[in-house]
């Protein structure tokens, strides 16, 4: 399928969506005919038609808005959240073991409990930034990206974080408000930025496409995954073959990756399965593009909060 025809269809799709009440739905087609618009900008006569894409996607968003302020969104019980966190605790050391479970339960669409779990692990030096780059990712999901900046001014006030700690932060997540094409710049705690993550850009700008998923830490000399913003993956087989599938990244653990997948998205989630490789991904970050294979560690239904129906996905990059 040519991309005016993709495009055609999922405007047709979101439409339909859209007239059945199913929100959530409609609003991810409209997002993903606009970025195939705006890939291929020079093949669209009609100027106007990512405007009025961007009109209607705030129409859909207000909407949802106000639907959630009417019915509040039911969580799981207290004692399930328990369970959900308890089980997903892997590690040893406890506080790697806290920090799994605050991730399960935001995986798991429990974004209020987990926001709760993230504000007190940040208290700890050792997961500050873990935390506060989770805190982040859980306003990302439930649309209150405002708090998320307003909360990092706090921290930049406050001296809640090293100039070190913060400065990794900015860089995190001001990749996410570019990605989401917001128009706030974060400001600098120093206007040193840190030498590794320079370092990183430089080599970016001179040979993109040969740049490491991982970079090994000057000091520590431990190798840490770059943090990815969000991710593509090629539809390798049914009617949308070839077809690029774009998700922005849920939460990220170590060189695991989380995605929230639309029900919409049927004929993709339909084939998979787990140990499932996934050959042709991009991965992109806050610096650069890579290309890469990730294997499908886990999927599973939301069953409550504010993305019940959508699909939870988490792959494992492929590094060798």
């Amino acid at each position: 399928m040519d991309v005016k025809n993709q495009i055609k269809s999922l405007l047709q799709q979101a439409e339909l969506y859209h007239s059945q009440g199913l929100l959530y739905e409609a609003k991810e087609s409209y997002a993903r005919a606009g970025q195939l618009i705006k890939k291929n900008e020079g093949l669209i006569k009609n100027k106007n038609l990512l405007q009025t894409i961007l009109k209607k996607i705030q129409d859909i968003k207000d909407q949802i808005d106000r639907f959630e302020n009417e019915s509040p969104t039911v969580e799981l019980p207290k004692k399930i959240q328990d369970i959900i966190k308890e089980k997903f605790a892997f590690s040893r050391d406890s506080d790697a073991a806290a920090l799994e479970g605050a991730i399960a339960l935001a995986k798991f669409g429990q974004f209020e409990r987990a926001l709760l779990e993230f504000n007190e692990l940040i208290k700890k030096d050792s997961l500050r930034v873990e935390a506060a780059k989770n805190i982040i990712r859980c306003h990302k999901a439930l649309d209150t990206i405002e708090k998320a900046v307003s909360l990092y001014h706090e921290w930049l006030v406050d001296d809640f974080f090293a100039s070190e700690q913060l400065n990794k932060l900015r860089v995190f997540f001001q990749g996410i408000l570019d990605s989401k094409k917001i128009d706030v710049k974060l400001p600098e705690k120093t206007d040193t930025r840190l030498p590794e993550i320079k370092e990183m850009a430089d080599i970016a700008e001179s040979n993109e496409a040969d740049m490491p998923l991982f970079a090994r830490h000057k000091t520590t000399g431990a190798e840490e995954l770059i943090d990815i913003s969000s991710v593509g993956i090629t539809m390798s087989e049914g009617a949308r073959k070839g077809e690029v599938l774009e998700y922005d990244v849920s939460f990220q653990a170590g060189n695991v990756i989380n995605l929230l997948l639309s029900g919409s998205d049927k004929d993709f989630i339909e084939n998979l399965k787990t140990d499932m490789v996934l050959n042709d991904v991009q991965f992109y970050s806050p610096i650069a593009m890579f290309s890469g294979k990730a294997i499908i560690s886990s999927i599973s239904k939301i069953e409550s909060g504010p993305k019940q129906g959508y699909y939870s996905l988490d792959i494992k990059t492929i590094t060798h």
